[in-house]
């Protein structure tokens, strides 16, 4: 890893000297919640940091050659525990117009995620929500450190394909099991058509799980309508999801590796959590779709879908999740958000 991060830096700077343009970003946000006390308890009606906890605040910064052939993107994020990178990190290089190459620590590359944010998940993510809002119906290329190569042929056409290094390359998780290609079509004045695979290769024995294979369509020809449905399949052999089940109920009475009590109503509950959160995770089969109309410039309505099938061998019957919810911009600093989920 060392020694590829090396010989990219090496090649950035025989191609640029000197560094024109540089950026900086960044953003603090904080979230009021009401309090009450009866006397002996405090009520909260929240309590977390705002989207992305634990961190407070981030600050990005990027460098641009002259020529836009080489860069450099560094995000920090601050918290009680001190700074840490996060997101997208690392240097790029451009030897031809059409060709992409970075290496470093990727996020969302090349931008295939669908989806959309609304209500409290642009705030809180409640943990309650299994499959998230921005990826419901295209996942984003995993956020992984590795090479990253976006090829872009036509101005309507882009590849991506991401591939995870770690400091011991293996077939696995985190070697070459875990490559992930995605590509995206876009269809002027009507929308864009999606494809990956996203590589998940692990096994246990002879039972073993392959990857995902997704497909979506994001609709953006009509005014004021954003739209997107997804289908995503996993390819695993017959005898992985036999473990599957085993899996789950094992993990239906851990939190954070301490056994739960079923004779109590607050573990029991947790447990209940923690199943749904599994056997969620191990689905065979998902189709989802998400849509948000703007009423007017400062109101908008929003709603998402997702039903996920599983084998046999984990479970009988299909798990659902749908949201509603609207959002309202009472000015560019202060907005008011509801939604049910």
């Amino acid at each position: 890893m060392k020694k590829l991060i090396g010989a990219l830096a090496l090649a950035a700077m025989v191609a640029t000297s000197a560094f024109a343009e540089i950026s900086f970003g960044g953003w603090v946000r904080t979230l009021p919640t009401f309090v009450g006390s009866n006397g002996e308890d405090i009520k909260t009606g929240a309590l977390s940091a705002s989207w992305g906890s634990p961190f407070w605040s981030r600050l990005d910064a990027s460098w641009t050659s002259d020529d836009g052939k080489v860069g450099m993107v560094t995000k920090l994020a601050t918290s009680a525990d001190g700074v840490a990178t996060h997101d997208d990190v690392g240097i790029w290089l451009k030897p031809i117009d059409m060709i992409k190459i970075s290496i470093g620590m990727h996020d969302n590359f090349g931008g295939f995620r669908s989806g959309l944010g609304f209500g409290s998940w642009n705030w809180l993510r409640p943990s309650t929500i299994v499959v998230t809002d921005e990826g419901i119906t295209f996942d984003a290329l995993p956020g992984k450190q590795g090479v990253g190569l976006l090829i872009t042929p036509l101005e309507a056409l882009k590849i991506g394909v991401l591939l995870p290094l770690e400091d011991k390359l293996q077939r696995g998780d985190t070697g070459f099991g875990g490559t992930a290609v995605a590509a995206a079509y876009t269809i002027d004045g009507i929308g864009t058509i999606k494809a990956g695979f996203f590589g998940d290769y692990n096994s246990a024995g002879d039972a073993s799980k392959y990857g995902k294979i997704e497909g979506a369509f994001d609709l953006t020809g009509i005014d004021k309508l954003t739209a997107t449905f997804g289908v995503a399949y996993t390819l695993a052999s017959s005898d992985y999801w036999k473990g599957c089940l085993a899996n789950v109920k094992k993990k239906g009475n851990k939190a954070d590796g301490a056994a739960l009590d079923p004779t109590k109503a607050d573990e029991l509950a947790q447990i209940k959590a923690n199943t749904w959160s599994s056997i969620t995770s191990t689905y065979l089969l998902k189709f989802a779709l998400a849509a948000s109309y703007g009423i007017t410039e400062s109101f908008k309505v929003s709603g998402n879908f997702a039903m996920m099938m599983f084998d046999d061998n984990v479970s009988k019957d299909p798990a659902m999740q749908f949201g509603v919810g609207v959002d309202y911009a009472l000015s560019d600093v202060l907005g008011v958000v509801g939604d049910v989920r």
